[in-house]
């Protein structure tokens, strides 16, 4: 699976169903792999009612995206013993029991870095992950170490309970929610005077997710930039004039977009903020070219260009946020009067 990129605590053991049993067993599986959620799942019926009569032994990623889920799922789903995937929600008491209270930390994936994860400096267990390191050694990690857990996720753990869990997971899907909202900001409003930015942002993403070197991460930067220029051209188009010393010539995008947050008529603490920013990206932006030019990590490129995604995306709804009204409508009819041109020329 090259190009996974994963942080994460890794979490295994038995599943453990004892007397929680549901009288009625389709009411059961269904929570027991979250059927009736708005969840990923990629586990049938029948394979889910197997975890009711067998033992089960269950490798649980704390932290993980839906796309490396899917990989994973694809890499596995020929092997014999393997029944599915599943996201958790922790917050139904069943899926916290199950896959949080019942089976613990056992490694830490750091992209290609394994940790083994002991509650304590005891010898023997000490001993023991010795052993283990020496196993992983052997496979594809970079490097493995061992990790004192200090008794993370269990009873010594006062957060480890399940009214913490539940509002970590309300608190997850409120973030997703919150950028959710951004994205329909940015469609319904800004994509009005800059029609192209639907494009341009796909291009930014897909590069992203399909980035495995530097050099495919210096693209995703530029792109970013290019989102940024794009939308600074369509707000204020470059010109000759000058206005309060700056000049508004095309390189000058941050001078526009100071003078479009100006001409909005907002406060004072509005036009500051998108100054800082602006700022912040530019900052970000030469941040990242001297990584690629030290010739850094790419898993040190690809968390860099993460942020630098989000705080353009952030950025695009700041700008949002200075004009009260509509932004003028955009309409780019070249190839409708070029066809008609060819049509009737």
């Amino acid at each position: 699976m090259e190009g996974v990129s994963l942080s994460s605590k890794v979490l295994t053991g038995d599943l453990i169903l004892g007397d929680i049993r549901d009288v009625d067993e389709r009411l059961f599986v269904n929570r027991l792999v979250g059927f009736p959620f708005d969840t990923w799942k990629r586990i049938s019926y029948d394979n889910a009612k197997v975890m009711l009569r067998e033992n089960i032994f269950i490798i649980c990623f704390e932290t993980i995206g839906k796309s490396v889920a899917q990989q994973i799922h694809t890499f596995l789903k020929d092997e014999e013993h393997y029944l599915g995937a599943f996201e958790i929600d922790h917050s139904d008491e069943l899926q916290w029991y199950c896959y949080g209270e019942c089976i613990g930390p056992k490694f830490r994936i750091l992209n290609k870095d394994l940790y083994i994860m002991v509650d304590n400096d005891d010898p023997e267990m000490r001993e023991y992950a010795a052993e283990e390191k020496t196993f992983f050694e052997g496979l594809f990690f970079a490097h493995v170490k061992i990790e004192n857990s200090n008794y993370r996720y269990s009873v010594f753990d006062d957060h480890h309970n399940y009214e913490h869990a539940r509002r970590g997971a309300e608190w997850r899907k409120s973030v997703d929610a919150l950028f959710a909202s951004i994205s329909d900001e940015i469609t319904g409003k800004l994509i009005d005077v800059a029609p192209d930015l639907t494009n341009k942002l796909w291009a930014l993403t897909s590069a992203f997710d399909a980035a495995l070197v530097g050099e495919q991460y210096a693209h995703v930067m530029t792109s970013c930039r290019r989102v940024f220029e794009y939308v600074t051209g369509c707000l204020f188009p470059a010109t000759e004039q000058i206005i309060d010393g700056r000049s508004l010539k095309e390189d000058k995008y941050k001078n526009r977009l100071m003078a479009f947050a100006t001409k909005q008529l907002q406060s004072k603490t509005n036009v500051e903020m998108i100054v800082s920013a602006t700022a912040t990206l530019f900052k970000e932006w030469e941040k990242l070219y001297a990584l690629f030019n030290k010739g850094v990590h790419d898993e040190t490129h690809r968390s860099e260009c993460r942020r630098c995604i989000i705080r353009t995306v952030l950025l695009l709804d700041d700008i949002i946020s200075l004009r009260v009204e509509p932004f003028q409508t955009n309409i780019v009819s070249d190839k409708w009067i070029n066809d008609l041109h060819d049509k009737y020329k």
